[in-house]
């Protein structure tokens, strides 16, 4: 099952990277950080909040703004997913 998620995330982030609009320094370094910051939660007794992911709509990048959101979402994703598996 590791195994696959771990294919499953690298599969995703390579597809955010190759959709990018420019070119940007670190960028594959910069959508795993608004990866674990999407998937960043806070557990108020038993009650999930997504923190991270609250933070990154805040964010305001300058280039591959929609790539970086997506990273951010797909975080989303794969911590909900982490919930219920």
């Amino acid at each position: 099952m590791f195994i696959i998620i771990l294919l499953l995330w690298a599969a995703g982030l390579y597809i955010l990277f190759r959709s990018r609009d420019e070119e940007e320094d670190l960028l594959f370094l910069k959508l795993i950080g608004y990866y674990i910051l999407g998937s960043f939660t806070f557990n108020l007794n038993g009650l999930v909040l997504p923190v991270g992911f609250v933070i990154s709509l805040f964010l305001k990048p300058k280039l591959n703004k929609n790539v970086k959101r997506g990273s951010a979402i797909f975080g989303l994703i794969m911590m909900i997913l982490g919930l219920f598996l």
